[in-house]
């Protein structure tokens, strides 16, 4: 008899509370809020996106402590990319949130780098942001935009492309 084991309960600490996710956006706050305007290229869907991440990381997670910080950025993509592709049904009316994002206190250099990010076309952002800034594989980017490996390439080829010309300006 095959039997299958489950812990149902959070006795021993081993998941994330809303509390750990809330201390997580407290302290990432400028880091993630960046995140999603490099994604969507859009001060409202960069709000959008980030109000959505914050939900689902209180509400539909079920993530392992030592993980929090992966999986609220993961969120974070998962969020911009429906947004990006025009995939989400009236997202924002449902989240039950209401956030305004704070002006930022990045280096210079980071908003330069932010403001190269959001010239690029849609694939091309979403690509280089995933899989260069955020260091996500080639085939984990293609499988969460629903393209081809090759077209991930191409797309990241191009941006940086974009971007090194750009700062050799």
């Amino acid at each position: 008899m095959n039997k299958r084991y489950r812990v149902n309960t959070n006795e021993k600490g081993l998941y994330a509370t809303p509390e750990d996710f809330e201390q997580l956006f407290a302290k990432q706050n400028t880091d993630l809020s960046r995140l999603s305007l490099q994604l969507t290229a859009n001060a409202e869907k960069a709000e959008c996106c980030f109000i959505l991440a914050v939900r689902d990381c209180f509400f539909r997670s079920r993530v392992s402590k030592d993980r929090v910080h992966t999986w609220a950025r993961r969120m974070v993509i998962r969020n911009a990319i429906r947004l990006v592709w025009g995939t989400s049904n009236d997202i924002l009316g449902e989240s039950g949130f209401e956030f305004h994002l704070q002006p930022s206190d990045l280096p210079l250099e980071a908003l330069r780098e932010s403001l190269v990010i959001l010239t690029l076309p849609d694939l091309d952002r979403l690509a280089f942001v995933i899989c260069v800034l955020e260091r996500y594989s080639i085939l984990d980017c293609a499988l969460l935009l629903r393209k081809a490996p090759q077209e991930v390439h191409d797309a990241i080829v191009r941006a940086t492309n974009h971007v090194v010309s750009i700062e050799e300006r």
